[in-house]
């Protein structure tokens, strides 16, 4: 039976989360979230990936679009997209060359240097690499997301179990010049033919840094939306997501984030599906901007299926 509330303008939605990732759990919240959104406006079922494939492969044909709902390798990197092309299934958020190239964090910072912005200092290590500690860095597996595997080192000994940590999650790992400053981050959505800016969020965590436990642990993490910092800088960072969301080709929507100095901000990643539990940054950035999330999700699936 269709849902309460569906009607025959309803479209048939099918929604593919879960995968393998480090982040399965954080994907199937996210999930929960975009279903809770849209199951009056549209008949939806759910495929938990990659148990449900065959199910999904056999059933395909009756959806009208697809809503991937993963984050982190194999599924936010363009390859579940990729899949539904080849099915020849619409879909929402970004086509596969944005995820692949978002999901890279070497990629993504080199096309931020080429539209002119700033980024820290960074080099790139595999399994057999050697480096010795010189200055505070960031290590960060290159594929990865919601902060899994990301470390500090303030010295050898740190640098070398960060290094043993990351390479659990990426076969390359991502070494930064360590910047102190404010991390901010800013939401991109697409409504219509428009890409705009949605309010700039403060993170004040109580960690080291925004890791993956303070981003889902409310009392280990502050979020203020909107962020308490002056008009001409948030416009600035709000250029900036912007400009690299369009470099980058995304589409529905991104968020992207920044360390900022007294003097300067510099780019970090750009996510291609932000997290999407009710109490993730991105829809509290939707809320503070007036939006509606369940509306918004109707504009994506609207658009897709109206190629």
């Amino acid at each position: 039976m269709p849902p309460t509330g569906w009607s025959p303008s309803g479209r048939k939605v099918a929604v593919l989360t879960g995968g393998d990732s480090s982040e399965r759990e954080v994907a199937l919240a996210s999930s929960k979230n975009v279903i809770n959104s849209l199951k009056d406006k549209h008949e939806i079922d759910v495929f938990d990936f990659p148990k449900d494939i065959d199910k999904f492969l056999e059933s395909y044909k009756k959806y009208q679009t697809a809503i991937p709902v993963f984050h982190g390798p194999g599924g936010e990197d363009g390859v579940i997209q990729g899949f539904l092309k080849t099915l020849g299934l619409p879909f929402i958020f970004s086509d596969v060359e944005a995820h692949a190239v978002g999901m890279d964090k070497a990629l993504s910072k080199y096309l931020a240097k080429q539209i002119g912005l700033l980024t820290a200092k960074d080099q790139i290590l595999n399994k057999l690499s050697k480096i010795e500690f010189k200055k505070s860095v960031v290590i960060k597996p290159l594929a990865g997301g919601s902060s899994i595997g990301i470390s500090i080192a303030h010295n050898q000994s740190d640098l070398d179990k960060s290094l043993e940590e990351a390479f659990k999650y990426s076969d390359k790992v991502l070494i930064e010049d360590y910047i102190k400053g404010k991390e901010l981050t800013v939401p991109i959505i697409d409504k219509g033919e428009e890409s705009f800016a949605l309010p700039v969020i403060e993170i004040r965590s109580k960690n080291t840094f925004f890791d993956y436990e303070s981003k889902y642990d409310d009392k280990l993490a502050e979020e203020i939306c909107p962020a308490p910092i002056d008009d001409k800088l948030a416009k600035e960072l709000q250029k900036q997501a912007l400009k690299m969301h369009q470099a980058l080709g995304a589409r529905h929507i991104s968020r992207s984030d920044f360390i900022v100095t007294d003097s300067k901000i510099y780019f970090l990643e750009i996510n291609t599906i932000p997290g999407m539990t009710d109490n993730s940054l991105l829809p509290k950035s939707i809320r503070a901007g007036g939006e509606d999330f369940s509306e918004l999700l109707d504009i994506w699936i609207k658009s897709a299926t109206s190629k």
